[in-house]
């Protein structure tokens, strides 16, 4: 069953990222607190939906870019992206995607950065998108080694994650 069509802000070929609505945060919550999610994520507490509502004030507010990842072919929600954390005198922002473990490793993730990089480096004139990641996560730091990002910083035991110290992985990009 084909859910409902989403606004479209920003598409691609599998993908379509659209503005996050308060219907979504059900889905959004779901797939955030999965444990096969979390365990690539930094958030240790459980999300719930007022906590979620803070992202789309965040939108409102011009203070972050959070988009919802739906799947072009059947309109699901896949998972979340967004750019936040900006530093607009340095031109600079984070990047995060969280994605649900059914919409992994089949490209959605791949074009959805694509996607949101180019926009921030287009239309918000952004110098540099950064991100950590895991160590760990050797299928997203591939993903976005192929990208272009970069390894500018690698943090030795930095994050605790289930029971032990892990290393923590600082990439950038570039717009030049």
């Amino acid at each position: 069953m084909k859910m409902e069509e989403p606004v479209i802000f920003l598409e691609g070929e599998k993908v379509i990222l659209s503005p996050l609505d308060e219907d979504d945060l059900y889905p959004i919550q779901k797939i955030l607190n999965s444990p096969d999610v979390r365990k690539n994520l930094a958030e240790r507490f459980p999300k719930n939906r007022s906590m979620l509502k803070d992202l789309i004030t965040l939108n409102k507010e011009k203070r972050g870019v959070f988009l919802k990842i739906v799947e072009r072919e059947s309109f699901k929600i896949a998972g979340i992206i967004s750019l936040s954390d900006f530093n607009w005198p340095n031109r600079r922002a984070m990047l995060s995607i969280a994605l649900g473990k059914d919409f992994q490793k089949k490209g959605y993730g791949t074009e959805s950065t694509k996607i949101l990089v180019d926009y921030g480096f287009k239309n918000l004139q952004l110098h540099k998108i950064s991100l950590e990641v895991y160590e760990f996560n050797m299928g997203a730091i591939k993903m976005y080694e192929s990208l272009g990002f970069v390894k500018e910083g690698h943090y030795r035991k930095h994050s605790f994650k289930d029971g032990k110290y892990v290393d923590l992985i600082f990439m950038s990009l570039l717009n030049e």
